[in-house]
């Protein structure tokens, strides 16, 4: 529709407000309220307009646009009264405050130079700062009480942490409930999770970083992406002096739309932590010499060929990193194919996601989300299995909320009773272990009830025959008896998917992370084919990736069993251009996977290995294994920003580069390439990862002489049909492209399979129920489930290093509290947690979160040793490993048994669970 603002003809949609229809039309309009992140509020009152044929001034921001409307937003009544409503602002606030931000700078536009109003004429707002929070301040005297901070944290993050506290003069925000005994540490004592989102609402300056009050404002911004989970939140780095002092998530970051969590909005700062790397280290025995750079390439580069003359290039692996930049984890590859001569090159992927890999492989054809975030928008039905992204990937958790409070129907299928569990419209609470038995279930009620898509199933895809022939005999009442949850409850979650007509399905490692979780996902893949859930808006099968790069390291080939972009090893025309473009053969045997890597060192047959930025000595499954395998190695070159558990095993310790200090590009999980850009400078001599392979290639007689990583990426597209159309030129043009982009010409697939597979048609795969590598018996009668928490990542070597550890700086064993009963446990004891292979001391807190019989932790803190008590189990196809299922018992702790260090730990760790 048209209408007029100001005397210009302005085009604007149903819907749109005033306001809107002037900002699509480069018309500013004045206001301290206004979010395009919120729904209107109207409170502050500056964006007051007048409309021809209506009385008084209304608020742009709530007005609707009507056909032909006539509206003004400059003129001398409106001018006068901005400058009062200025005015009374500022009148209110103590001497000092109001002086900067956004605030004064309207007063400076609406000229307030002064206030009228004599001292005493009016109440000033209660001196209320809170300081509690590890990352922001509260300054009640420069609010003007907008509630933009209550409302982000109800409308953005969904926690409803913030309310409106007061009335008249003395409202204010405040966080938990506006207790008066804690008003100056309401955000400590409150449900706050620090995700930042009420801070960068602020437009006074009354929730202020932390840093910034300390450094200042930044004077420059640069544009990159976040280096923790894999949602790929696109963030503004400001810069001041050299040193980044604030991280604000982009409004135009297509993953996150504005919004962050707590570790990318304020756990960058381990980027200056005093222990950071700053030089290569050598190993003397049990103690490390610093050595230059060109001393470590030099050795590098001459025990990798000592041991590849003398043993051959199977002798020789890496594993690089799902935290590093596509152009590295390219480059590792082709290092480890050119230069060495082989296919041993893995990374993360292969103990959290390899399995979605696999299963997806065989039934799509395709190894990645099938859709994207913003299908969470138009999605009927969404469906959280195996996952819990509040605490994961907090941005993909809040979008989820936000869908369920517009009505979405959720279903939770997890054995813990998370956030999204307990809002769900289903929780299906199974036993780990149980999610194929649970999925074929549900796929025997679509069968029964007719639910299935027949005009999809016979154009796109085959094999459903013996899919219903596996499912026939999964009723939901023998899958009752396996999985613990209700036959009524699996017969409503199967109806619900099958009939709601675009049900999105989100998967984690719940599902992967099991000695059958090939399977988990393949049982996933069925359902949504059974009932057309694919290549569709708002349906899909759509894995949380764990790591910022996790997808991205496996496109780029660092896989034992695909090259770049999941292309087959032994494909003729591939070898052909592979020789052309890089002048080596490529290798087509398949080479060593993770696991097979520790079983080849510890007999002897792997000498040389290259781990760069994963820190495998505290995260991978039964540790003693994988320290024995890690000793055993006779040259061993770790890469990393920190001296990690694995790095001390080390002969050689190479530092690391940033995120913030290179440029490059992340894959995230939904398929999308976006660019990180340089913002600092790294610690003196600091080399990024691409240029310590290429130094170390070129020594070993092979030249990468690269000048920009964009060099890299221009090869990785002529190699790889589904990167074709990719560039650095057009990423900068772009919010990020989604691969497949196979020409220069294409924009990105948002979805895919919308008229084929990659095979042509998706195949459905029979898979049955089988037990978990391990069960509870009579020595370990508890099953024990590994997982993150919302303030950690992974080893917790970043966030360890930041204000976080202000909130948790231990693991905690989850037990329900039936459980601790029973065995007279009390919430601030510490218990030895015990399985087949290794122990942990771990305090114990009683959580309904949890079933009967079974216990949760986390693995961020390495003296928590939890990843000794893990076995070896895997899945068969992917050999992704079973962190899900573990036998344990747990014991009280004797006193007399410990030494004086374990009693240091276990006061710290009581300290900590009080706190």
């Amino acid at each position: 529709m048209n209408l007029t603002i100001n005397g210009r003809t302005v085009t604007a949609e149903s819907g749109d407000t005033i306001f809107l229809a002037a900002l699509k039309a480069g018309i500013s309009i004045p206001s301290l309220c206004v979010s395009h992140q919120l729904a209107p509020f109207g409170s502050c009152r500056l964006c007051i307009c007048e409309i021809d044929g209506q009385s008084g001034t209304p608020a742009s921001c709530t007005t609707p646009v009507r056909p032909d409307m006539v509206v003004h937003t400059e003129g001398d009544r409106l001018r006068r009264h901005r400058h009062n409503i200025v005015e009374l602002y500022l009148s209110e606030q103590p001497e000092g405050s109001g002086t900067s931000g956004p605030l004064r700078e309207l007063a400076l536009a609406c000229g307030v130079d002064r206030v009228r109003y004599p001292a005493g004429a009016h109440s000033t707002r209660a001196s209320v700062r809170d300081d509690s929070n590890p990352f922001f301040i509260f300054d009640n005297a420069a609010c003007i009480s907008c509630a933009r901070c209550v409302r982000a944290c109800d409308e953005i993050q969904g926690t409803h942490a913030l309310t409106m506290f007061g009335r008249g003069f003395s409202v204010r925000p405040t966080a938990g409930g506006g207790s008066l005994i804690s008003e100056t540490a309401a955000f400590a004592t409150s449900n706050c999770v620090s995700c930042g989102a009420c801070v960068k609402e602020c437009p006074t300056g009354a929730l202020m970083e932390k840093t910034v009050l300390e450094q200042g404002m930044p004077t420059s911004i640069v544009r990159t992406t976040c280096a923790y989970c894999g949602v790929g939140c696109a963030f503004d780095a400001g810069v001041r002096d050299g040193r980044v002092v604030q991280m604000i998530p982009a409004d135009d970051g297509p993953s996150n739309r504005g919004h962050a969590c707590m570790k990318g909005r304020f756990g960058w700062t381990y980027n200056n932590a005093p222990d950071r790397l700053s030089v290569p280290l050598l190993r003397r025995g049990n103690d490390w010499e610093e050595i230059s750079w060109e001393s470590a390439l030099d050795l590098v580069a001459q025990e990798f060929t000592r041991i590849k003359g003398a043993f051959g290039p199977d002798a020789l692996a890496t594993i690089s990193s799902s935290r590093g930049t596509n152009e590295e984890n390219y480059l590792f590859a082709k290092f480890m194919r050119c230069v060495i001569g082989t296919n041993h090159i893995d990374n993360c992927a292969r103990v959290c996601h390899s399995a979605t890999v696999t299963g997806m492989m065989d039934t799509l054809g395709a190894s990645a989300a099938t859709n994207s975030l913003q299908d969470l928008d138009v999605a009927q039905l969404i469906m959280v299995v195996g996952a819990n992204p509040t605490e994961s990937h907090p941005v993909v958790g809040s979008r989820i909320k936000q869908a369920h409070r517009r009505g979405v129907p959720l279903i939770v299928i997890d054995p813990r009773r998370t956030e999204l569990a307990r809002l769900a419209d289903l929780h299906l609470q199974l036993r780990p272990g149980s999610n194929v038995a649970l999925l074929n279930a549900m796929g025997h009620v679509l069968v029964k009830e007719g639910l299935l898509d027949r005009a999809f199933l016979a154009a796109r895809t085959e094999g459903i025959e013996d899919w219903i022939k596996t499912v026939s005999d999964c009723s939901p009442k023998a899958a009752e008896a396996i999985t613990g949850v209700p036959a009524h409850l699996i017969g409503q979650a199967a109806r619900l998917y099958g009939s709601s007509g675009a049900s999105y399905c989100c998967h984690g490692l719940g599902v992967t992370e099991h000695r059958w979780g090939s399977h988990g996902v393949i049982a996933l893949c069925n359902l949504a084919l059974a009932t057309g859930n694919i290549g569709r808006p708002g349906t899909g099968i759509n894995p949380l990736r764990g790591q910022n790069n996790v997808q991205g390291a496996s496109d780029m080939g660092c896989l034992p069993t695909f090259f770049t972009g999941y292309q087959s090893l032994d494909d003729p025309k591939l070898a052909t251009l592979h020789q052309t473009i890089t002048g080596r053969p490529l290798p087509t045997k398949r080479g060593m996977k993770t696991p097979d890597m520790w079983d080849a060192a510890i007999a002897g047959r792997l000498k040389g290995l290259w781990i760069i930025g994963y820190d495998v000595a505290q995260t991978d499954p039964n540790l003693k294994k994988v320290r024995e395998a890690l000793k055993q190695v006779e040259f061993l070159v770790v890469q990393d920003l920190f001296l990690s558990e694995t790095a001390k095993h080390a002969h050689l310790v190479l530092p690391g580069a940033s995120f913030l200090e290179r440029d490059g590009t992340f894959t995230n999980l939904e398929r999308r390439i976006q660019r990180i850009r340089k913002a600092v400078d790294p610690p003196q001599g600091i080399l990024p990862d691409w240029r310590v392979v290429c130094e170390v290639s070129n020594r070993m007689g092979y030249p990468m002489s690269y000048r920009h990583p964009s060099e890299i990426m221009d090869e990785i597209a002529r190699l790889t049909p589904m990167f074709a159309g990719v560039s650095y030129d057009r990423l900068d043009q772009h919010t990020g492209l989604q691969w497949p982009v196979p020409t220069v010409m294409h924009e990105g697939t948002t979805l895919m399979h919308q008229e084929t597979f990659p095979k042509g048609k998706a195949r459905f795969v029979a898979v049955e129920y089988l037990p978990p590598g391990e069960a509870a018996s009579k020595d370990y009668p508890f099953v024990l489930t590994t997982g993150r928490i919302l303030q950690h990542y992974n080893c917790g070597a970043q966030t360890r290093r930041t204000d976080i550890l202000e909130l948790v700086d231990t693991d905690v064993l989850e037990m329900h509290p039936a459980d601790m009963e029973r065995l007279q446990l009390r919430d601030d004891e510490i218990v030895r947690v015990v399985s087949a292979r290794g122990e942990a001391l771990l305090p114990v807190v009683g959580s309904e979160r949890v079933l009967l019989g079974h216990l949760f932790t986390s693995f961020h803190f390495p003296a928590s040793t939890v990843n000794d008590l893990l076995s070896s189990s895997a899945d068969d196809s992917s050999q992704c490993p079973e962190y899900k299922v573990s036998a344990v018992r747990v014991e009280p702790i004797e006193r007399d048994e410990l030494d004086p260090e374990d009693e240091v730990e276990l006061r710290h760790m009581r300290r900590q669970l009080i706190t």
